[in-house]
This record gives structure tokens, sequence and C-alpha cells, in this order.
């Protein structure tokens, strides 16, 4: 029987296919000769008996169920499909349907046709007779510089006037000439719950009572092939099915809400769920939903966790987290095996739509043109784009990524469309140093502030926080007692015993000479004050976006002063705590500024003359005597300045300095709290700024 007299069947294609898969029932008298090992099918001599239907593999299977349905709309493709110069493609959803649909259409052309592999077609092939053999292509699993191989296969296929089959995903790579010169492109379904009943009772001989929809949509061919089996029946098959790819929340995933120290990450990432959430349920189009996310910031900042987060919100959404580290090890890591198995990310995405596909450490990837392996990188990053470009059309696939440092991705992953929305995940404040203390110690610790712990892990991660959660609760439990906060302090310093009273006091006056000063100039809005091991902290947020004039540019000098002149008219002298040979330190800061305003932005000794940061730096600029005597002047004007403003708020300096010190931290509320119990004082004399020098 050929393949026009089964495309002419009034039967379902499907049951014709499974029929075929099972051992030639209800073809009478079919020879059935093992044409593969991996078919499992039993071969038949066409006797006075017909052997007795039996079950066949998962994999046949499925790939009988889905190319029935995929030609039950394209009959005449399937009815021409080994008429001479023929050429057809069948896309798959995933590439684990490629050689199973590839061993079926072997089973199926058996009787009509041999079928030759593309990699195996050359000059010395011995295929002479038009019409007399099939040629199938399917994407390449080895590494190919380009594409003359396949190109030079396809011309002796046409040559040779062979039918010719392509089998492919949606993001493979097969002969671009093939798929401009297919005449039929056969849509193969991904697997539903009709199509997953349909499996089953091919293979049990049994069909399930009810198949879960979402148990089919997660379901793949492989996992089909792992649980399905004619010998514990159908619905032991389907339980296994559903114990195999039914999502597992985990315990130890915090949710999404109760994350902490992540900011506007978390917050976007709450978008995204209520985004998907509102499209599940068809209240929002995809258009109109987010599409890609970057994360990124230093390690142990809760990247990583903020993802798996995402994910136990959204448990009826496909989550796929992969990395670099994990494409590179498929099979043999050569350049083909990894391209693939990005391809099968993203054709695992397509199939089980809607889904998330996560790239952890993303920036092992670099820009194409930064290494010396320009051409092994260059392929990765084109395919990724590739793949991500797929998406652009398709609804409901969200492509996130994650990494430590984003200048070393290829711009074209962070183009709008793709990892198009970027959130920068900062070292936790206080706030959200207690609230990670507070997630990792669960029910531990309950009730206590957990303040005094925070402003000791100032400056660390969240991956910190959880180490030394890990030990204090290790110290306690060999002391045979519960945990407390103590213990967590005393792990967090590591020994070091707490800074001494003058100390901190002298960092008190330091960090509200900062806050005093904003508020009065308007230059910021302090966010919080903070005391800990390593120093004092001030956190503000400009309030509003400023006009960047001469004005503005010493009223910021000033605030940057403010600390040092703080500590001067409190203790009568100032400590070192303003300098250092950080760059970040109070001086280095104040010194770069004071050298723009002189040398840089056309207000001060070199007028309009202006130097590039690449010409000249700062070091050469400031062996100039003339300009260092300048700046210096900007830097001592601004001083004064700076001491005239807490001279006049002193008030409402000492009662900030106060309140820090005793509390070791203060937020925005209760900073405003202060103020509003110490208003500020101001003046014009204060603010008035002196005459500029004239422009040389």
């Amino acid at each position: 029987m050929n393949l026009r007299t089964i495309a002419a069947s009034k039967r379902p294609l499907q049951q014709v296919f499974i029929d075929r898969a099972r051992g030639g029932t209800g073809f009478s008298g079919l020879p059935r000769p093992i044409l593969d090992e991996d078919d499992e099918i039993a071969s038949y001599d066409g006797g006075d008996q017909a052997p007795r239907a039996r079950s066949c593999s998962p994999e046949l299977a499925t790939a009988a169920v889905l190319l029935g349905r995929a030609f039950e709309t394209s009959r005449d493709a399937l009815a021409g499909m080994l008429d001479p110069d023929a050429v057809i493609v069948i896309q798959v959803p995933h590439p684990s349907l490629v050689q199973p649909v590839r061993r079926f259409l072997r089973l199926l052309l058996a009787n009509d046709t041999p079928l030759i592999d593309g990699d195996d077609l050359d000059d010395r092939s011995h295929v002479t007779r038009a019409g007399g053999s099939a040629v199938v292509f399917t994407e390449p699993t080895k590494s190919k510089t380009s594409s003359k191989e396949d190109n030079e296969a396809l011309a002796i296929a046409m040559r040779l006037r062979c039918a010719t089959i392509g089998i492919g995903t949606p993001f493979g790579q097969l002969p671009k000439s093939l798929l401009r010169l297919a005449e039929h492109r056969v849509m193969v379904p991904p697997i539903d719950a009709a199509v997953l009943a349909e499996v089953i009772e091919a293979v049990t001989g049994t069909r399930p009572v009810a198949v879960d929809a979402s148990i089919a949509a997660r379901a793949t061919i492989n996992d089909l092939a792992i649980t399905v089996n004619d010998e514990i029946g159908a619905e032991r098959s389907l339980e296994r099915l559903r114990r195999l790819v039914e999502p597992e929340i985990s315990a130890d995933v915090t949710p999404l809400a109760e994350l902490s120290g992540l900011g506007d990450a978390k917050n976007y990432c709450m978008d995204v769920v209520d985004s998907m959430r509102a499209y599940l349920a068809g209240t929002r189009p995809w258009s109109e939903c987010p599409h890609g996310l970057l994360v990124s910031g230093p390690p142990g900042t809760g990247k990583t966790s903020l993802m798996r987060s995402l994910a136990r919100e959204l448990p009826n959404v496909h989550f796929i987290a992969t990395s670099y580290a994990q494409w590179q090890a498929h099979k043999t890591g050569h350049l083909g095996d990894v391209t693939a198995s990005i391809r099968a990310t993203f054709a695992e995405a397509h199939q089980r739509r809607p889904a998330i596909v996560y790239i952890d450490e993303c920036d092992a990837i670099p820009a194409r043109g930064t290494t010396k392996d320009n051409s092994w990188w260059n392929a990765i990053v084109a395919t990724l784009l590739e793949c991500m470009q797929g998406f652009e059309q398709i609804e409901g696939v969200f492509v996130c990524a994650s990494c430590n440092d984003p200048d070393r991705l290829d711009p074209a992953l962070v183009r709008a469309g793709r990892l198009d929305h970027h959130v920068v995940v900062e070292l936790p404040d206080i706030a959200g140093l207690m609230g990670i203390f507070r997630t990792h110690l669960r029910s531990d610790c309950a009730g206590a502030d957990l303040r005094e712990a925070a402003l000791a892990a100032r400056g660390h991660t969240g991956a910190d926080v959880e180490r030394w959660v890990r030990m204090a609760r290790l110290a306690a439990r060999k002391a045979g007692r519960d945990l407390t906060e103590e213990d967590l302090v005393r792990v967090v310093r590591g020994g070091k015993a707490e800074l001494p009273r003058d100390l901190r006091l002298c960092i008190a006056y330091h960090e509200a000479g900062h806050a005093i000063a904003h508020l009065a100039l308007g230059t910021a809005m302090p966010k919080s004050l903070s005391i800990g091991g390593d120093g004092g902290f001030a956190q503000s947020a400009p309030a509003r976006l400023p006009l960047p004039t001469r004005d503005y540019l010493e009223r910021l000098l000033m605030t940057i002063l403010a600390g040092r002149a703080a500590e001067e008219l409190k203790f009568g002298e100032a400590t070192t705590g303003a300098g250092g040979t950080s760059t970040e330190c109070d001086l280095a800061r104040a010194t770069s500024l004071a050298l723009r305003i002189e040398s840089a932005y056309g207000y001060g000794h070199t007028g309009l003359v202006t130097l590039s940061e690449d010409q000249v730096t700062d070091a050469h600029l400031l062996m100039n005597g003339p300009l260092r005597s300048a700046t210096n002047d900007t830097l001592k004007r601004s001083y004064a300045k700076s001491l005239g403003l807490l001279k006049q708020n002193d008030r409402s300096l000492h009662a900030l300095a106060e309140a820090l010190f005793a509390a070791g931290y203060l937020d925005q509320v209760e900073i405003a709290a202060v103020i509003s119990a110490n208003p500020l004082v101001q003046t014009a004399a204060v603010l008035a700024r002196e005459s500029a020098p004239p422009l040389c």
C-alpha cells in the first residue's frame, strides 16, 4: 500500500499511522521488515495468520499520532511526498521529535522507497533512478563551518530528481535553499491531552479515563518514553507521567512578596507576575506584557533567587532555567552541540508556551569581536540572537537573564524586543538586610529587631547573610540554646569589637552633616543614615532632576564637604574620616568636582577651554600650579559655606546626630521626624555664592 492509497483512506490518518506503528494491523498482509534497531518492531513474513496487534514504543506512537494529525489537513502533501522533484518540510515543535519522526517515516515508506540521509549523499551515492529514492535532511548535530555541505547534498538530490524531505524545528538550521524550495510545509502540533491519550492507548491498549491538559502541555516525548509502558497499564503510566512533569514548589523558595533588598528588580518581577496572570486569564493582550528582562549586580545579591521566586508565583507557566555552562555541557561540547542545545531551549519554550526562559550568568557569553575566539563566540551570539528574535512575533514567552557585568554583553542582546528592560540590583541597604536576615532566620529570633545585625552586615550581600545565619545556628546549637541576635552580631563582626563611643559619636555628626546640607540646599533627599562596623553611611536620592549650573555644582560641593565641617563644628577639629586614598572618599570626590568646575565646565580658571578625560588625567591637571590653586580656592570657599550653613542649623544638626548615635540607623521617616521637631534655618547670607572669578 503506497502513500497515495494511505492519503485516500477514509479513516483518520492518526489511526492509520498508529496501526502501522503497532505492526501493520489494519493493513491485511502488509509486510513489515525490520528497518532499524531503534524501531523495536518485529518483522512479519506475510504468512497465513497475521500477528496479534501489539504495542509500540512511546516515541514511535507519539510520532505516528502527531504526524497523522499534521497530515490530516495536508493529505495532498502526503500523497505526493515521493513524487520526483517533490520538496516538503515537516516542522516539529521540539528537537526531541526530529529523530522519532524520521524513524516513523522510514517505517512508513519502507515498501515504497529507501530513505537516504542527506549527510550521506554525495557524488559517489548510488542513486541513479529518478524518483526511486527519498532524501531526508535534518538539523545538523555536529559543528559545521558553513552550509556548503548541505547545499551540495541538496544540489545532488535535485539533480537526481529525488523526493526531498526536511525535518526541523522553528529554531533549527535546515538548509535555507530547502526551506525556500518547499512546496508544502507540514506543521506538526505539540502534544496535547488528546494526543497523550492516543499515545497511551497505542502503547498500553487502553485509553486513560481522563487526561489533564496541564500535564500534556508539560510532557515531552522523552517524558513519555520514561513513563508510558504497556506492562503497567494506562492509568499507572499517566500517574507516573504526572509525577514526573508536575512542577515542584520547593519550601526553600521564598515567595516573591517576601524577598528583601532587591529594590526595583523585585517590583518589576511583580509586574511580570501580574501581567502573566492577566494574560493567562485573557484580560490582557501579550503586546501589553513585558517581553524581556536583564538583572545585573554584584555576586550574591539574590539575582538567581529572584528568578526562582518568580517561577514559584507562576506554577502554570513553564519555567526553563539554563546557562551557557549548561549549553556547553551538551553532548561533546562542540560548537554544533552548543548551538543545538541553545535551539532546543527556545524550542522547548515555544512548545510549552506560556513559558519563561531564564539565562543565568549570561555575561559568560562575551560580545562579538571582543575575544580571541571570535568565530566561536560569533556563532554562539548569532544563534542566541536568532532564537530570541523568533519570539518577537510569538506570544507567551518571557526571556530574562542575570549577570554580574552587563558591559560584557553584546549590544544586540539588550536592544528593544529582547532583554530590553535592565534593572540593577545594588548591595542591600539596612532595611533590606533586616528583611534578608528575617527570611533566613524563619522562626528563629522571633520579635528581634535585627537592626544591630543588619548594621554590622552593611556592605555585604544576601549570600553573606545566609552564611552568617547558618554559622550562628551552628554556634547556638553547640552551646545548647536557642539562636539569639547576639549570636548573629558576633558572627557578622567576626570577633571584632564594637566601635568606641567617641568614634561612633564622631561618625554620627559626620553623616548628620551630609543630611542637613542636602535638606537645606535642596540637592537631595536623605533616605537613611547608619553607623556600622566599618563606619558611617548616608544614603540619599536626588530631590529632582537638577539644572547643572555653577550654583548647583557649588551647592553639591558644599554637601560633600559638610561631613568634615560637622566634625569641626562639634569637636573643634576634623578627623581623617573625609579623606583617604579611595576615589570614593569625600575629599577625593570634592577635589574631582572642584577641578571640573575650574577646568572642564567653562566656569573657572581655564575659561571655556576644556580637555576630555582621554586627553589628560586629573593627576596631570593638578600638576599645573595655577589650576591647583584655583581648585583649592573653590574647595576652601565651599567648605567655608558648609561651616556657615551648619552653624545656622546647629540645632537640627545636634538633634539628628544624637538620634543617629542612639539608634545606629535612621530611615527616611525617622529623619523627617527629627527635622520636623527641629526645623532648618535657611538664610540668604549663608547660601549666597561669592562672585566667580572672571573668565580668562
